[in-house]
């Protein structure tokens, strides 16, 4: 039975070899499924040992190259002139066993895909809290234009407030500009600047924690949809 069953083995392997193309990763027991479903995504994950969001575009140009040539191959196979395998039901059962033994590469692969998983998942999150961090910095920084124009604030004033105006419009509120509050100019302009840009710092840090909200629930939403 053992030497009719590499037989057998052997004669499969041949035939899937002329018909498909050799196995491009040395994993002849997924390419012999993927043979019979080239199709499936699932059994291409595991015949790269990465979950198909990993893989580069390079990869995935393989595997569609490769799937063509196995769709090819089978379409264009023809059978065996005058060999016939009669496989009785232990034989079969043995073969099965083979092939979906809890050792293959290719459970293994299946038992690992939790791992590759979860490790995506904390390299999103980490990602994801630099971005916001890098969000949050560049919206609540004093615009440059203010910067730029304190370093001459008096004579500049004018322009600062029209930059004032600017930043708060933008956030969807009005500007109180310094003169209708000091028409007499009784307040220290310097202050003015500094409390204002103070406030514009809180303002738009209530601003980014809403815009940050909304990204997590989205982000959250695509995640169960998958």
């Amino acid at each position: 039975m053992k030497y009719k069953l590499i037989t057998i083995c052997l004669f499969l392997c041949y035939a899937s070899f002329v018909s498909a193309g050799n196995d491009p990763m040395k994993k002849p027991k997924v390419w012999k499924m993927l043979q019979e479903s080239p199709n499936d995504n699932a059994l291409w994950a595991a015949y790269l040992g990465k979950s198909w969001i990993c893989m580069t575009i390079h990869e995935k140009e393989n595997i569609e190259k490769w799937r063509g040539t196995l769709k090819t191959g089978t379409s264009n196979s023809t059978p065996s002139t005058g060999v016939h395998v009669a496989l009785t039901p232990e034989l079969q059962k043995e073969i099965d066993e083979q092939v979906f033994s809890e050792t293959d590469e290719f459970w293994e692969g299946e038992a690992l895909q939790s791992d590759v998983t979860q490790q995506e998942t904390v390299k999103e999150q980490e990602a994801l809290k630099a971005h916001f961090v890098e969000m949050e910095q560049r919206m609540v920084m004093v615009p440059p234009a203010i910067t730029r124009l304190s370093r001459n604030l008096r004579e500049n004033f004018v322009l600062i407030e029209d930059e004032f105006a600017i930043e708060y419009e933008a956030l969807g509120l009005s500007y109180e500009s310094y003169w209708d509050i000091y028409p007499n100019g009784k307040y220290s302009p310097e202050k003015w600047v500094y409390e204002h840009n103070m406030e514009l710092k809180k303002l738009k840090k209530v601003e980014f924690e809403k815009i940050k909200h909304s990204m997590l629930a989205s982000v959250a939403s695509t995640n169960e949809s998958n």
